[in-house]
């Protein structure tokens, strides 16, 4: 089984992210490796890539504390980093900061939104998936399915 000592989390504020922060910081103990927490603002078209953004700034390094709060008590003894990178698009951020960290693979936390029936991940986990020269690890939370009517059997057929 190949070895995942060097492991990068991006961060965005949901559930699943945090679910991957945790898978991340659990993996990090049990290799004894590195687990890098990434929260990337992406930067409109109509600023420089290096505009002040206070305000995004803020929130991402209050989510990347939540992040590293949660990766800290689940990955005791595991190396913990974060990183706050401004970019146009987050994907190519992703994957660009995969490369130069030599991660040995990415964990995404991916949410379910049911599309006609369907799973569909978004634009920047699509774009991870398709150019990341490592691992890529999608960690989907379990489905909450809605609960049968009381007094009515399930049927199968």
């Amino acid at each position: 089984m190949a070895r995942f000592r060097s492991i990068l989390a991006p961060v965005v504020d949901d559930s699943a992210s945090l679910e991957a922060v945790a898978v991340g910081a659990a993996l990090a103990r049990q290799e004894k490796g590195v687990l890098t927490l990434l929260h990337v603002i992406e930067v409109e078209r109509s600023l420089p890539v290096t505009a002040d953004l206070d305000l995004e700034a803020q929130r991402g390094e209050e989510l990347l504390r939540r992040a590293r709060a949660l990766a800290e008590g689940e990955g005791n003894g595991a190396t913990i980093e974060d990183e706050l990178l401004q970019a146009r698009v987050a994907g190519p951020a992703i994957v660009e900061e995969a490369e130069a960290r030599g991660v040995d693979v990415i964990l995404l936390g991916v949410g379910w939104t049911p599309l006609l029936g369907q799973f569909e991940v978004g634009p920047t986990a699509g774009y991870v998936l398709k150019h990341a020269s490592c691992n890529v690890w999608i960690v989907r939370e379990p489905l909450e399915l809605p609960a049968p009517a009381a007094g009515k059997a399930a049927v199968r057929r």
